[in-house]
């Protein structure tokens, strides 16, 4: 069996917040005390098991240190190791032509979702990579992992294959994913990040020893991490380690008196000697490029571009902007206290400026001694003050590895979004239904563009043909994923609704429409688990949006679905997500359809699908099995579709 696989990434970078002086020969190769602690060191420790590593140079850098920049990159280059770009835009403020903080709608952080800035700045980049390979870079990763559209658009337009910024917990709140494709063929390599929202970083407190001693209990964790992310992703997933050129100088006394990383680590850079050789023979480590090569054959999801930047996330401006007007009216005059002074609290303050929104008390944070005060406000620790929820509404600005903030307000008897408001959750709202509003999109089964609540808080089904969004996502799967021919195709529908209807109606195809429940006035009534009824080999498409989730078995259902269809014939599928990469089961499965349909055809809500999982039992039945993950204009959200071809 082979052996999963990980990437060892390094960022090269020499931000001058990170040393004193002569930040090239401390920050990217480590000179200090007549030593190297730098990426030399890493490089030969590498050498030494065999294993290649990618190094993302920030060759936005140039604008600091010239020429030292393209010297970095040759030096990787010479040694035989995978070298990438990396870029922190606000270093690019002369070749962009304009200010970092121009203002909160348009500085650096916005200017790699604007079109002409992405590509500026992805020519200066590029062109330095050019400098010192001769050849073309494959792959790229954006500072502060930040990237978009118009960025993804460039990084295509320029030759590149994939991209390595898709970090789920920053700087915004993006959906857990393992690698897959944009719909314009660039691939994306996410951070790795576990469930529980731990990363693989080299860097991170729970995976750095503090003396020798603790090697094995430091591998111990690392082992768990890896069989829990593969567990989770699935064995195929692509693992990333996150390092830095700084990684063998970080001191944690240092770095939090003084932000800098300029003091030689032993420990670490004895542990990344140890931490190889005791990995190596159960995951496999590549480079980026190789990743990138292997992946190409393999069927990855299919995503829509627009499907990974829905406005859903909690850190979107509409969102941040309901967030403020909830914690006002739940606080009803208690003081209102933000927990948290790191990254994500600056990620929010770029975006909007809640904490004179809201006229916070003060802050709550680690640092305090050192910071007094952020942005005109007080600074406390936590154990320097008394919380209650009868004074106090906390507003939680910090990412959720960060548990002992929860756990201690939840202590203190403080109840989510009664007395303290999480960043990492959406503001709850209440669901209703028929609630008619006139959009600007039209309904792509019907034409019409009245869409009202159902079960829902926002407008989502369409007023005239009852289209939600895993119906309004099938024009475009056929258009631009699943191409069929309709005048050749024979098509088993199972549980027809009546936008489906609409749509086989209009496009002439040859349908049998079937279901368990006669009442439904279908053409054939069957139990898609046992359907004798329809001969083997009969059709060339079965098609089922959401109708696994209700089944009462649902491998026989893939089973008899596999059967009626002929060889090389697609099932097409649509399933209720469970909200992460595993299968949820439900004890009670009468909740939606009630008790009468359950002990009358054995209809319920059973399960809920899990990506990983859902990908694996489908490959018991089909050979090929592809995800296409298709874009919903109306709700600003996604569905996934499955479509499963037949040897």
């Amino acid at each position: 069996m082979e052996k999963p696989r990980c990437m060892l990434t390094v960022d090269v970078e020499a931000m001058p917040n990170r040393a004193e002086t002569a930040h090239v020969d401390t920050l990217i190769y480590g000179r200090i005390g007549g030593k190297e602690y730098g990426i030399g060191k890493m490089m030969d420790i590498a050498d030494k098991h065999h294993v290649k590593m990618t190094f993302f140079v920030d060759f936005a850098e140039y604008e600091l240190y010239g020429d030292e920049i393209i010297h970095v990159g040759e030096y990787i280059f010479s040694r035989g190791h995978d070298l990438q770009v990396h870029c922190h835009y606000d270093l690019l403020k002369e070749v962009v032509g304009k200010e970092p903080w121009a203002s909160n709608e348009e500085n650096y952080y916005s200017w790699y979702k604007n079109d002409t800035d992405s590509r500026v700045m992805l020519d200066y980049v590029t062109e330095k990579y050019n400098r010192c390979t001769g050849q073309s870079p494959v792959a790229y990763r954006g500072g502060e992992y930040r990237f978009g559209l118009s960025l993804l658009n460039a990084l295509k337009e320029r030759g590149y294959r994939a991209d390595l910024s898709y970090n789920c917990i920053r700087p915004e709140i993006l959906p857990f994913n393992k690698q897959f494709l944009y719909e314009n063929g660039l691939a994306e390599l996410p951070i790795s990040i576990l469930p529980d929202r731990k990363p693989l970083n080299f860097n991170y407190h729970a995976l750095e020893p503090v003396v020798r001693a603790d090697y094995d209990n430091v591998i111990e964790e690392y082992q768990k991490l890896f069989d829990d992310y593969y567990e989770y992703y699935g064995k195929d997933a692509i693992a990333t380690i996150l390092m830095h050129s700084w990684s063998f100088l970080h001191n944690a006394e240092r770095f939090s008196s003084s932000g800098f990383m300029d003091e030689p680590n032993d420990v670490l850079a004895g542990f990344f000697d140890y931490f190889l050789e005791k990995i190596k023979d159960k995951v496999e480590f590549i480079s980026v490029a190789d990743a990138i090569g292997r992946i190409s054959s393999e069927n990855l999801k299919i995503v829509d571009n627009q499907a990974i930047f829905c406005s859903n996330s909690p850190l979107a401006r509409k969102n941040l902007m309901e967030i403020g007007q909830f914690i006002k009216e739940k606080a009803q005059g208690r003081r209102i206290i933000i927990w948290g002074k790191g990254w994500m609290e600056s990620t929010v303050f770029q975006t909007v400026n809640l904490h004179r929104l809201l006229d916070i008390a003060f802050y709550i944070s680690n640092d305090a001694r050192n910071c007094p005060k952020w942005r005109g406000k007080p600074v406390y620790q936590y154990s320097d003050i008394n919380l209650s929820p009868e004074s106090d509404f906390v507003f939680v600005l910090a990412q959720a590895t960060f548990t002992e903030i929860r756990d201690a307000l939840q202590g203190l008897g403080f109840k989510e979004c009664e007395d303290y408001y999480d960043i990492q959750k959406k503001v709850p709202k209440e669901q209703t239904n028929g609630v008619k509003t006139l959009l600007a999109w039209r309904c792509p089964i019907c034409g019409g563009n009245e869409f009202e609540t159902y079960n829902s808080a926002i407008p989502r089904r369409c007023s005239c043909c009852g289209s939600v969004e895993r119906t309004r996502t099938m024009p475009k799967l056929f258009l631009e994923n699943v191409p069929v021919d309709f005048s050749n195709t024979k098509i088993l529908h199972i549980s027809p609704t009546k936008p489906e209807r609409i749509f086989f109606k209009n496009i002439h195809a040859d349908t049998l429409r079937v279901d368990i429940r006669p009442e439904c006035k279908v053409d054939k009534v069957a139990d898609i688990c046992n359907m004798p009824e329809i001969a083997s080999e009969s059709f060339d498409m079965v098609f089922a949006n959401c109708v696994l989730n209700h089944v009462y078995d649902d491998e026989k259902a893939l089973e008899e679905i596999s059967r009626v269809l002929r060889p090389d014939g697609i099932a097409l599928l649509w399933v209720l997500d469970s909200g992460s990469f595993k299968t949820v089961l439900h004890d009670d499965p009468t909740g939606w359809y009630g008790k009468e349909n359950y002990e009358k055809y054995k209809i319920g809500t059973f399960r809920h699908y899990g990506e990983t999982d859902f990908t694996k039992q489908l490959g018991r039945h089909f050979p090929n099995v592809q995800c296409y993950e298709k874009y919903d204009e109306v709700t600003d959200s996604s569905c996934k579709w499955y479509c499963c071809r037949k040897g």
